[in-house]
């Protein structure tokens, strides 16, 4: 795995040097009892600190809410048309999207065999990972399926010219068709990560790429993208605080505005500062900064 690790306690233990005990020259450290009880002194600390931050996040929600039903209020959305599927067979959909016969029919069976590899492989294997550690769980399992629809809409965006991709190659190319979401206590998140990606390598996931966005003021979290290596089946995890997630929910509804073409300068310019609002609130991890993106980017020079 390609994670920079910080051993457990190595912060702590740097920050005790050099302690010593009754001016003996031993370091306080070197006793396990006294190390037992720095530990656990240093873990309350930390429980405490995050017990109120989480606090803060919760006390900020209603307020939160508030301010995107005014944003709501103040730019109604507009009403869009359902995507669906023209009697000759092709497909259409809002954004002057389409798909012709041949092409929507490419996609659906294509998505009928990620889902099958879903079903068969990935999800056993998520959920066998799930199991290593009670401590944190997989949420919205019931939405790891993208909808059918969501998934033409990606196909389409990416066969608009100049591309000359076939749809079956463009579904392939999406790496969320199939998705997951792990939730960890703060304290517990930036290790937690470390492991769950271990395990999931272990259960011979090809780890293919690590986005860590907490320093973002849009979006706080870390994605991954990994690969079913027999069947070449892409999926996305990512992994949260409850409080990311709340934030991620919360301005999911903003994030589509701006993904889309229709809203207006003002309006985008109101859509990102919810979103920088919503997330500035979120607890940070500990330590989370020392996950790195991977692929490791170049540096020149």
């Amino acid at each position: 795995m390609e994670l920079d690790r910080v051993e457990d306690g190595d912060g702590l233990r740097r920050s005790a040097r050099p302690a010593t005990v009754d001016g003996g020259g031993i370091a306080v450290l070197a006793d396990p009892e006294r190390r037992a009880a720095i530990h656990r002194l240093h873990h309350a600390i930390v429980d405490h600190t995050y017990g109120v931050a989480r606090d803060g996040w919760a006390r900020a929600l209603p307020g939160l809410h508030a301010a995107w039903e005014q944003l709501v209020e103040k730019y109604p959305g507009r009403a869009r048309a359902a995507p669906r599927t023209q009697p000759d067979g092709s497909w259409v959909a809002d954004g002057n999207r389409r798909l012709d016969p041949e092409q929507n029919s490419e996609v659906d069976r294509g998505v009928t065999r990620i889902r099958e590899v879903g079903r068969e492989v990935i999800v056993p294997g998520m959920r066998a990972v799930e199991a290593e550690d009670a401590s944190r769980c997989l949420a919205g399992f019931e939405h790891c399926f993208k909808g059918e629809d969501r998934l033409k809409e990606k196909v389409s965006d990416q066969l608009k010219p100049p591309s000359d991709l076939t749809a079956s190659q463009a579904l392939r190319a999406i790496s969320d068709a199939v998705r997951f979401t792990f939730c960890y206590q703060e304290t517990a998140y930036t290790n937690g990560i470390r492991a769950d990606v271990d395990r999931l390598t272990s259960r011979g996931f090809e780890f293919m790429k690590l986005k860590n966005t907490w320093t973002s003021d849009q979006y706080k979290g870390i994605n991954t993208q990994w690969r079913e290596r027999e069947s070449g089946v892409r999926f996305e995890v990512q992994f949260h605080t409850w409080a990311s997630l709340d934030a991620k929910e919360l301005s999911h509804d903003a994030y589509n505005r701006l993904r889309g073409t229709e809203a207006q300068d003002e309006e985008r310019e109101e859509l990102e500062g919810f979103q920088s609002r919503v997330n500035g609130k979120v607890p940070i991890p500990p330590e989370v900064s020392t996950i790195e993106d991977y692929p490791r980017k170049e540096r020149n020079g």
